[in-house]
């Protein structure tokens, strides 16, 4: 094994350049192992291109570092609340032309000061982070023409405001702007839908506690936001916010959406609100179209300690892991066995029935369902082709509700099963059907599983019973929502 003093320079080089990602600000306790560690790293501009400055970085260190990046681009975070962050930008200055990255930190009453400094590096950041370490923070206004390389804009406790239109950002993260707004401040000064219209050329955006509860869309100046470039959308919010949000904006229709609902102050009553048309606005086959001519869909529910209901739909219905859009209701808890019915009776007045082509229903074994009518659920969707059931309570409800209504899902060409076991006695021989009418023939079975049997009798069982098919599949399983683990693929036949 080589020694440490023996290691190659371009080795150690890439040792240090992990260290400096892992440990931003205390990287550079390398320099005092040994004086050859050190003479690499102070040699190494690339070491140096990514500095995280915080209050212990006097201007004089701070100029030292820059000189030792050269002439690269830098990716700078500066951390600058507790200190007088004037000296660090006149350091910086003369450096502002290579600045590609920029991160601060800072407090509320740093805000106007910092807009100014701010302006004066901005003209080649193609990524900036801003901070505001405060419960109530300021409005940060952006002149746009400071900032004509401007890609990437995220901000946390502070809205971001421009005077005029920034058509280079493609990316905008906006996290905890509620706590922007004072008591008694004028809403419509942060009224999101304005500060969105500034963007018009967005691909991804990402709200996370982003909308102001007190938000008046009556009050915005932009009543309508049409975000015709959006190619990604994530929600991180309350129910009635969200809901509020969807109103006001218009969505491509090959955005890819991520929602994750919250009840907010209202008790919210999945009998009452509905579960999909309780978050989606009237006018959700306008504003999300991807939701509206949905083919493949995946549900899963009760698969997390905190049961959430969670819906992912893609226009693909051969897609193994839909992307179109997903939404998520973590708070649903105990009212997950009054959540699901809802939301299943509701999905046709949501998705296009002639669309849905293929459907999953990933239930855990303890979300009961025993009164709900799967004839409503599943008959609108009558030219289905694949339907998935997991959990043996539904799958036995579904296959006794196919083989007494053979005219339901007439197109049904797949048929998967989620099972815990198939427990029987091969030599007791086929069971017959439970009534005097014919098994439902369906072209292919698959059988999920966790018991260890090769080709299990299926036909021995009350599912096979009323079920024929010319091609059966076995298979061991890791469906978490189901109970069911494994994932060796068994022979089929």
């Amino acid at each position: 094994m080589a020694h440490m003093d023996n290691l190659p320079t371009e080795l150690l080089l890439a040792v240090f350049l992990l260290l400096r990602d892992d440990h931003p600000t205390s990287w550079t306790r390398v320099l005092s192992v040994c004086r050859r560690w050190y003479e690499v790293a102070i040699t190494a501009p690339i070491l140096w291109a990514k500095l995280a400055i915080d209050e212990r970085c006097d201007p004089d260190r701070f100029a030292t570092l820059l000189e030792r990046s050269e002439a690269l681009d830098l990716d700078l975070s500066l951390d600058v609340h507790s200190v007088d962050f004037g000296p660090l930008f006149d350091t910086l200055q003369p450096h502002a032309a290579r600045i590609r990255s920029l991160s601060l930190r800072f407090s509320p009453e740093q805000t106007t000061d910092l807009q100014r400094r701010l302006e004066a590096v901005s003209h080649t950041i193609h990524s900036l982070a801003l901070h505001c370490l405060a419960s109530e923070a300021p409005k940060l206004v952006m002149d746009p023409p400071a900032f004509p390389s401007l890609h990437s804009l995220r901000a946390t406790q502070i809205l971001p405001r421009p005077k005029h239109k920034m058509p280079g950002v493609a990316e905008l993260l906006l996290n905890q702007v509620w706590h922007a707004v004072h008591p008694g401040d004028d809403v419509a000064q942060y009224d999101l839908l304005t500060a969105l219209d500034a963007f018009p050329a967005l691909e991804n955006l990402v709200l996370h506690d982003a909308l102001p509860p007190c938000m008046s869309v009556d009050n915005a100046t932009t009543a309508h936001a049409i975000l015709s470039k959006l190619r990604h959308v994530e929600l991180n919010e309350t129910f009635e916010d969200i809901k509020l949000f969807l109103s006001h904006v218009t969505i491509p229709a090959e955005a890819q959406l991520t929602v994750l609902a919250r009840v907010g102050e209202a008790m919210w009553e999945p009998e009452q609100a509905g579960v999909l048309l309780g978050i989606l606005p009237e006018d959700h086959q306008a504003t999300v179209p991807m939701i509206r001519h949905t083919c493949a869909l995946q549900l899963f529910a009760g698969h997390t300690e905190d049961g959430p209901l969670t819906f992912m739909g893609s226009p693909d219905e051969h897609a193994q892991q839909p992307e179109a859009w997903t939404v998520i209701f973590p708070d649903c808890g105990e009212a997950l066995p009054e959540a699901l019915p809802v939301a299943l009776l509701e999905l046709p007045r949501v998705i296009e029935p002639s669309s849905l082509l293929h459907l999953e229903l990933h239930t855990a074994p303890h979300v009961l369902l025993f009164d709900l009518d799967w004839k409503a659920v599943l008959e609108p969707f009558s030219r289905l082709r694949m339907l998935g059931v997991g959990s043996v309570w539904k799958a036995e409800d579904v296959v006794t509700m196919l083989y007494k209504n053979p005219d339901v899902l007439p197109e049904l060409r797949e048929l998967e099963l989620c099972l815990d076991e198939v427990k029987v006695d091969p030599r007791q021989g086929p069971l017959p059907p439970p009534e005097d009418i014919p098994p439902r023939v369906v072209e292919r079975i698959i059988v999920m599983q966790t018991d260890d049997a090769p080709e299990p009798y299926f036909e021995g069982t009350l599912l096979g019973s009323m079920l024929r098919s010319t091609h059966y599949m076995f298979k061991h399983s890791s469906c978490s929502a189901c109970h069911v683990k494994g994932r060796v693929l068994l022979d089929s036949r």
